[in-house]
């Protein structure tokens, strides 16, 4: 896509740098570039790539590769990690009236005539970052000629997962170690993918799980779990010991969502619970 030439730059120069307002000339400079990954969480790296084109025959002195986005400043949610370029690139923080705006990549020499110079920025989603759709700009700024913000590409934050917690229990039954096998079912409903999950048990007074699958033991078992995709469900599982003393009494459990990243938008589906009534030895009704 071709970038129209700066007709006021007198604006741009104010947010973006306190230099001498540059002689411009239609269809000259042509900035293109990619956005990748294209949808990112907190905490993700992604890479912008500009490609700027000189189509015509003078050389823009002092040449700077910038990258923006809109309606969001990117320095508000991005840090960049480093750019890239012909030896000798630097990398710096684009200021605006307010603060920071962007980063650009200051070329070391001029774009000559028909020349090609490609730059790549690495930025890191800021963990604070909320779910938004970016658009992402490319520019190219020198002493003597300069282009307005072109949109490239965009780049979508995606900053909640919603973590559905289910539990079941199974009795399995003998008169050696009868005992409840309890499983934590935990779903990703998205819309992004879930980087870790942590769900606590519960029980009736006076009872004790044994550790099992992603899940610790005792009165409070823990169960943790790790990177989910969106849509994708995983188990955890612990049990618990009965014995003659348990015959005849009803026992609650329940399972909740203590702890989850990203950010979790739904909390009505954060816990489970289930209960149990031990007959016998030999009966244990659940459900």
């Amino acid at each position: 896509m071709r970038i129209r030439p700066l007709l006021v730059a007198a604006a741009v120069t104010t947010t973006m740098f306190a230099v001498a307002t540059p002689a411009l000339a239609d269809e000259n400079i042509e900035v293109t570039g990619t956005v990748a990954p294209a949808e990112v969480q907190p905490g993700d790296t992604f890479t912008i790539t500009e490609t700027v084109q000189n189509h015509a025959f003078f050389s823009v002195i002092g040449p700077t590769v910038i990258a923006l986005s809109t309606p969001e400043g990117l320095a508000s949610f991005a840090d960049m990690i480093s750019c890239s370029g012909q030896a000798g690139v630097t990398c710096a923080t684009v200021d605006g009236p307010n603060g920071p705006v962007g980063y650009k990549a200051i070329l070391p020499v001029a774009i000559g005539g028909h020349e090609t110079h490609t730059v790549s920025f690495t930025l890191r989603v800021k963990p604070d970052a909320v779910s938004a759709v970016h658009t992402i700009q490319g520019q190219m700024w020198g002493s003597n000629y300069g282009v307005v913000p072109e949109n490239i590409g965009t780049l979508t934050v995606v900053a909640e997962a919603d973590v559905a917690v289910g539990l079941t229990a199974t009795p399995k039954l003998g008169l050696l170690v009868p005992r409840i096998d309890m499983t934590v079912k935990v779903t990703n409903n998205g819309p992004g993918k879930l980087r870790s999950a942590e769900v606590k048990g519960a029980m009736t007074q006076g009872l004790q799980a044994n550790a099992g699958s992603k899940c610790t033991g005792g009165a409070q078992p823990v169960c943790t779990f790790g990177e989910l995709a969106p849509g994708a469900s995983t188990t955890g599982t612990y049990s618990v010991p009965i014995g003659l003393l348990y015959i005849g009494l009803p026992f609650q459990f329940s399972a909740t969502r203590t702890a989850s990243s990203p950010n979790d938008p739904n909390s009505a589906n954060n816990s489970a619970a289930t209960s149990c009534r031990v007959v016998s030895l030999l009966l244990v009704s659940c459900g």
